[in-house]
């Protein structure tokens, strides 16, 4: 049984934790940085900038499915289907991206459980548990303070990806949704291992890439604000595959800029041979063979 035809996968616009985030670490916090966080995450709304971020997403999504019906000889968004996140930040910003279709909410899209971390100010955060670097070093793996890990996350991914197949077969779905909900979804349907999920958060996260890989900030698949991932099952021929086989990221903010967008790229799920494997592993230091 074949997933939906297309799967369009956008980012919540800019939140007002974003942006609270933002300028505590810049050295300054929002007055009301406490009340918000105060209120848990599912009830915090889009800022103004996330609201323009949403509708210049929406902007680029109706033109993308005006041109694919054209293409197809299809009536545009006959076989177009929506899913959100059921927080409000994700429906603000479905709603905002105008698109004439109908919304389902979908609680398994949204995003990690954060636990004790979430209702805590910046310097509340840090002052208790120090750096939260460990997300990045653990990737799946990390708990967020008694909460969800992407492992966990990933669970009711796989739930999610059956109802994909049994109800939306020939049909093209958009998803609105959370960043590392999003990003699970990248592990679990491009087929990566572990370490590829921390690579990629090291390397799109602007300090750590730096700091801990020696590069600069990869703004192609940065997981930004109304970022826009789409898989599709149509190979670069025009025949179609049983499971998606080609990705592309846009950033509908600048969609003509190559540093902030990845064109459509086939995916390639590994396989590996028994000496790959114990290759692999070597690539890890052991502990305990060369203790005295």
């Amino acid at each position: 049984m074949p997933m939906s035809r297309t799967l369009t996968l956008v980012r919540h616009g800019e939140s007002e934790s974003n942006a609270a985030k933002r300028g505590a670490e810049k050295g300054e916090p929002h007055p009301r940085e406490g009340d918000l966080m105060k209120t848990h995450t599912s009830r915090r709304r889009l800022t103004e900038r996330g609201v323009k971020q949403a509708k210049r997403a929406g902007e680029w999504l109706r033109s993308h499915f005006m041109q694919e019906a054209a293409r197809l000889g299809e009536q545009p968004y006959e076989k177009t289907r929506g899913y959100f996140s059921p927080y409000v930040r994700a429906m603000e910003t479905a709603g905002n991206l105008a698109l004439p279709i109908q919304w389902w909410p979908d609680a398994r899209l949204t995003e990690r459980n954060w636990g004790d971390l979430d209702q805590l100010t910046y310097e509340e955060r840090t002052a208790k548990y120090g750096s939260t670097d460990q997300r990045e070093y653990h990737g799946i793996f990390w708990p967020a303070g008694n909460g969800e890990s992407l492992q966990a996350l990933s669970t009711r991914m796989w739930q999610h990806f059956d109802k994909l197949k049994r109800y939306n077969e020939g049909h093209d779905v958009v998803e609105v949704s959370h960043g590392e909900t999003i990003l699970t979804q990248r592990f679990m349907l491009e087929r990566w291992l572990p370490e590829d999920v921390v690579e990629m958060m090291l390397s799109t996260d602007s300090r750590l890439a730096k700091e801990v890989l020696g590069k600069e900030t990869d703004w192609q698949n940065k997981i930004i604000n109304c970022r826009i991932i789409q898989y599709t099952r149509e190979r670069e021929d025009g025949t179609w595959d049983t499971k998606y086989c080609r990705v592309r990221l846009v950033a509908p903010s600048d969609p003509s800029n190559p540093k902030m967008n990845l064109d459509w790229k086939p995916i390639v799920r590994r396989k590996f041979t028994s000496d790959e494997l114990l290759m692999y592993a070597e690539r890890f230091p052991h502990f305990l063979q060369d203790a005295a």
